[in-house]
């Protein structure tokens, strides 16, 4: 399965352990990029070395990617270089580095594993989000654009991140009763799918927590998203409101967020053919001086 961010990326090897990504105005935020589209960038070189350059490890997954932005990434190509420190029978970490004209942008680990083989016994616990999650939308006919009693539908454009505009986002009818807590199913109404490298995106695809909490009606304030979805589901029940930002908007707020840190662990291997929707509960639990810890779960 071939996606869209994979083929925007359109990485390819310069060497044994180098490769070149494109760049594309789609994840970009104004002169830069969402850093979202960097950790896909640094994924996909990783996937495409251990299965070109790595198969004898027969550990193909990428279990857990730490990524420190060093630098703001510009609209041009970027190099990743690709440096194992540790091979291992069960775990190996590779080192990758990003740059843009010679100058360091990124930093990563990333630790391969193979999903496929059981490392020991398997234990279930009585382990539940709280607060639970509305019911699972009947993903059928939202695609058929019909109402669902727990989810409105709204699709997110414009000129900061337009990559963003061809994800359905579903919030909950009722909105976000408990501070810092988001809930939403994201997904594609197209024939495209959700991968590894997809998701590695999505994890940095979130509400602005900060102005959520705020409740500031910012570009990503998940209460001001809410509403007006909510309200437009009351004149046109079922098809996905139409919202929209812009570059001058997102030049009046009062904060803005910048990802410092990301780290992503994957539990399991995604399948072939993807994934057309995931439910993504993005939570934290303070904003202290301006500075604040994200968690995002994410489930099938």
């Amino acid at each position: 399965m071939s996606s869209i961010l994979r083929k925007q990326i359109d990485l390819q090897p310069t060497a044994h352990n180098t490769y070149r990504a494109s760049w594309h105005s789609d994840w970009t935020v104004g002169n830069t990029f969402h850093s979202g589209c960097v950790v896909a960038i640094i994924h996909h070189a990783a996937a495409t070395h251990l299965r070109t350059h790595q198969p004898t490890l027969h550990q193909p997954d990428v279990l857990n990617l730490h990524v420190e932005f060093l630098r703001a990434c510009e609209r041009c190509d970027s190099t990743v270089a690709v440096h194992p420190l540790k091979t291992g029978a069960l775990a190996s970490t590779f080192q990758l580095q990003l740059s843009q004209n010679g100058e360091l942008k990124a930093v990563a680990l990333a630790t391969s594993t193979n999903f496929d083989r059981a490392l020991g016994p398997t234990v279930a616990t009585a382990w539940t989000p709280l607060p639970p999650p509305k019911p699972k939308p009947d993903f059928k006919r939202v695609l058929r654009h019909e109402p669902d009693p727990n989810w409105v539908p709204a699709i997110y454009s414009g000129e900061v991140i337009p990559f963003a505009g061809r994800i359905l986002v579903l919030d909950p009818r009722e909105g976000f009763p408990v501070d810092g807590v988001c809930d939403a199913w994201n997904g594609f109404e197209d024939e495209e799918r959700i991968d590894s490298t997809t998701l590695a995106f999505m994890t940095d695809l979130i509400p602005s927590m900060s102005d959520t909490l705020l409740r500031n009606g910012g570009l990503y304030d998940a209460h001001a998203f809410q509403e007006k979805a909510r309200k437009w589901a009351e004149e046109s029940p079922g098809v996905p409101a139409p919202l929209t930002n812009s570059l001058a908007e997102a030049m009046k707020a009062t904060t803005h967020n910048q990802t410092v840190t990301l780290d992503v662990e994957f539990k399991r291997r995604l399948p072939p053919a993807g994934l057309q929707f995931v439910f993504m509960r993005t939570t934290t639990k303070m904003l202290l001086d301006g500075r604040m810890d994200t968690d995002l779960t994410v489930h099938n």
